[in-house]
């Protein structure tokens, strides 16, 4: 049934980004502009539908700065095309800032995301104003696709409400989603760590936000001078190994997973070219939100299959366009040649963007997974807490833990991959997110069996045997990383809450 709601969610989710363009493009029609504008929509439409939002009112808050948001972005995209240098300098800024706002709290770091959804459509087709369309009329159209993509996916929420596929998030979920990632689990368990004296690290939020400056930095300046015809595939990979960044060893498997898919989207769309030259643009249309929904329904899965739809996507988006087209009058020799400078330029990217995150003021994956261990653990015991049984808010309680756990999950793709290419550890990063994961079913079933109260009760020091496990866990991860102990440690509090 998990896998039938996650397609149901991807379909609904598409069909409003598709309804999103359809409705922009007809409106641009009428002022005689491009289709840029249906690809702002589209993107923005995509993106938020796949987040999560706490209710409505948060959603709600969303969609009112988002039209102005794409307003700024299409003033961004035109810069690129007027002003390169300085648009490349505006772009960076959008995109590193929203990162380094995260220190700010959780408001701060939704708005930061919120952000980067319309720069990164920007960055595939910038909104260049027409010269036959006024520019109050492209800042028109800017705006309108802002208000339609927002409108039409509180349209697919509603739907998929109906349907019980909501994306909402149950309440209190949202109350553990932390603003940044500090460098390091705390020491102590129940206060973050005092500042050190003397040399003192940046928090993880700066260091990522950095990362990212420097490596779209990188990208721009590389791309116009190796790659002028595929500069946007060394921005757009370097930008996309280092968005979400989870620390190094999960921007470096987010690397692989960027060129394979890369690799398989170039070459399908070429193939899909070379197959049916003449086929109109509505077959390509109707290729691409086929493929958008494939992509977002297997996501969850893996992100290989994502980067091969963003790469397969963007390609025809830019064929249907006219900004770079597939087959040239080289024909398949020709497209030989284009396809391998492509692969070079996401290729370098991807090293941009991994250089970045490992040698410039890095970020452990460990610090990362310990971390969140934390804040699962904080949550935890928030929903066991005494003072949760006298009002009626453990449910909220429970779900802000699920939120937390499903954090914790996030990092594991990474770990995982790194647990096939072997080790000297014993005990490995994903060994510990396996004891983590217990925890969901054993707190679920604590609370989901009948007996809980009456065997509670026949043996009073249970929940201090708990609370006792759930402090050494949380004084387990200290630094630096004692893995063994942490995993040790995770598995007594499952063993815990069991009993």
């Amino acid at each position: 049934m998990t896998h039938l709601r996650t397609g149901l969610a991807a379909l609904v989710t598409t069909a409003a980004a598709a309804g999103a363009c359809a409705t922009v493009w007809l409106i641009s029609s009428l002022f005689g502009a491009g289709g840029a504008s249906a690809v702002l929509a589209t993107v923005v439409a995509l993106s938020l539908g796949r987040r999560e939002f706490a209710g409505r009112a948060e959603f709600a808050r969303s969609a009112l700065l988002l039209p102005v948001i794409g307003v700024a972005a299409a003033g961004v995209g035109w810069l690129l095309t007027a002003e390169p240098v300085v648009g490349a300098v505006v772009f960076v800024a959008g995109m590193s800032v929203p990162v380094w706002m995260r220190r700010f709290g959780p408001r701060a770091a939704r708005l930061g995301a919120l952000i980067a959804l319309p720069l990164t459509a920007m960055l595939v087709v910038p909104v260049a104003p027409a010269a036959e369309v006024p520019i109050w009329a492209s800042t028109l159209l800017a705006l309108i696709s802002g208000v339609v993509a927002v409108l039409w996916v509180a349209l697919a929420r509603e739907v998929l409400v109906l349907v019980g596929a909501s994306p909402l998030r149950r309440r209190g979920a949202a109350a553990v989603r932390p603003a940044p990632e500090p460098a390091a689990a705390p020491r102590a368990p129940s206060k973050p760590p005092a500042p050190r004296q003397g040399r003192r690290r940046l928090p993880a939020s700066t260091r990522m936000a950095l990362q990212l400056a420097i490596a779209l930095s990188v990208a721009f300046v590389v791309g116009w001078l190796v790659f002028p015809a595929h500069a946007i595939w060394v921005v757009l990979t370097a930008y996309i190994v280092n968005a979400g960044n989870r620390g190094r060893g999960d921007v470096l498997h987010k690397s692989v997973l960027r060129v394979v898919g890369a690799l398989g989207g170039s070459v399908a769309a070429v193939g899909m070219a070379l197959a049916v030259p003449t086929a109109g643009g509505f077959a390509a249309v109707v290729v691409i939100f086929v493929a958008l929904f494939v992509g977002t329904w297997l996501r969850t899965y893996s992100y290989a299959y994502w980067a091969l739809t963003v790469t397969l996507v963007i390609t025809l988006v830019q064929e249907l366009l006219g900004v770079s087209p597939l087959l040239g009058p080289g024909g398949l020799a020709g497209e030989a040649g284009m396809l391998g400078e492509r692969m070079a330029a996401i290729v370098v990217g991807a090293v941009i963007g991994v250089a970045s995150a490992w040698f410039i003021l890095p970020v452990r994956s460990t610090d990362v997974l310990r971390r969140r261990l934390s804040e699962l653990l904080i949550a935890l015991t928030t929903a066991l807490a005494p003072d949760a049984e006298d009002t009626d808010d453990r449910p909220a309680r429970i779900a802000a833990f699920h939120s937390a756990l499903a954090r914790v999950e996030e990092l594991a793709p990474a770990h995982r991959a790194r647990r096939l290419l072997g080790g000297r550890r014993t005990v490995q990063p994903i060994d510990c997110i396996d004891a983590a994961a217990a925890l969901g079913p054993a707190l679920d079933g604590r609370f989901g069996d009948a007996r809980f109260e009456g065997r509670r009760r026949a043996d009073p020091d249970a929940r201090s045997r708990l609370r006792e496990a759930i402090g050494q866990a949380r004084r387990s991860l200290g630094a630096p990383a004692d893995l063994e102990r942490i995993h040790s440690s995770l598995l007594a509090v499952a063993g815990a809450l069991e009993a």
